[in-house]
């Protein structure tokens, strides 16, 4: 399948920085349906949830990807609490970037080696017999974004990007992912965030140089036009804008999908 997304049209606008002027604002507009608040107390509806997630013959596999400092880590992790205090049995392998931290970020080969992790990860998952759900930190839908990126930068061909999608969205594979939340935030606010966790800050900027407000705002595009995309191909991926979320609401955005998807109330 063909992607226009790598139209000459597109590589012309990058060479030109115009992507890069994309605001916050217009990409929420054009890019991705926020999930922020509504009516429904997802946590009202647990119980719910938990009984539609026992009655399913295998577990419920979502998959979280995102932007730089964008709380996904800080997601899964309330999720995580959330689910054991509940009740939930919950499975969580280790993320590809901590398994291959000593990987250099500068080249697609990065992003391979994690997608191919996240591939094993998605085919464990499922036939994972004492677990109701299993998270996943970064899997097909984050290698799906990343080949966007580095074919953005001239690593990878549109023919090899394309290629490389379609692996990790073929349908035998992508069939096993029940959700994947997209979690992103604007440059400015992650910035703000990365002010404040120094050590991991330094540290992208030394490996990959993602934490900048360029490559945030390029990466905030691919992001959730990978997202849209999906989305239009039949893939259950929704994106959860924290930029002015706090933590609760974040987990309750989280929530509420999940609860309407699996567990809608009558």
């Amino acid at each position: 399948m063909t992607r226009w997304f790598f139209s000459s049209l597109f590589f012309l606008s990058l060479a030109q920085k115009k992507y890069l002027s994309y605001t916050s604002e217009r990409f929420r507009r054009n890019h991705v349906q926020v999930k922020q608040g509504d009516t429904l107390e997802p946590r009202e509806h647990l119980a719910t949830l938990f009984q539609a997630v026992r009655a399913r013959s295998r577990p419920l596999v979502i998959e979280f990807t995102g932007t730089p400092t964008s709380g996904k880590t800080t997601l899964i992790n309330g999720l995580d609490s959330i689910f054991r205090h509940n009740g939930f049995r919950v499975r969580r392998p280790q993320e590809g970037a901590e398994v291959f931290r000593n990987t250099s970020r500068k080249t697609p080969l990065y992003n391979i080696l994690t997608g191919a992790y996240g591939v094993t990860n998605v085919v464990q998952a499922v036939g994972t017999k004492d677990a109701d759900i299993v998270l996943l930190d970064r899997a097909l839908f984050d290698a799906f974004a990343w080949a966007l990126f580095w074919t953005a930068r001239g690593k990878l061909s549109p023919a090899e990007c394309d290629a490389f999608q379609s692996f990790v969205t073929m349908r035998e594979l992508a069939s096993c992912v029940d959700l994947g939340l997209f979690v992103l935030c604007d440059a400015e606010e992650a910035m703000r965030r990365a002010a404040k966790d120094a050590p991991s800050a330094y540290n992208d900027r030394k490996e990959g140089g993602y934490t900048n407000p360029e490559t945030i705002t390029l990466l905030l595009g691919i992001f959730g036009e990978a997202c849209r995309t999906l989305h239009e191909e039949g893939h259950p991926v929704v994106a959860i804008d924290t930029t002015t979320l706090p933590k609760e609401a974040m987990f309750d955005a989280a929530l509420r999908e999940l609860c309407s998807r699996f567990a809608p109330v009558s």
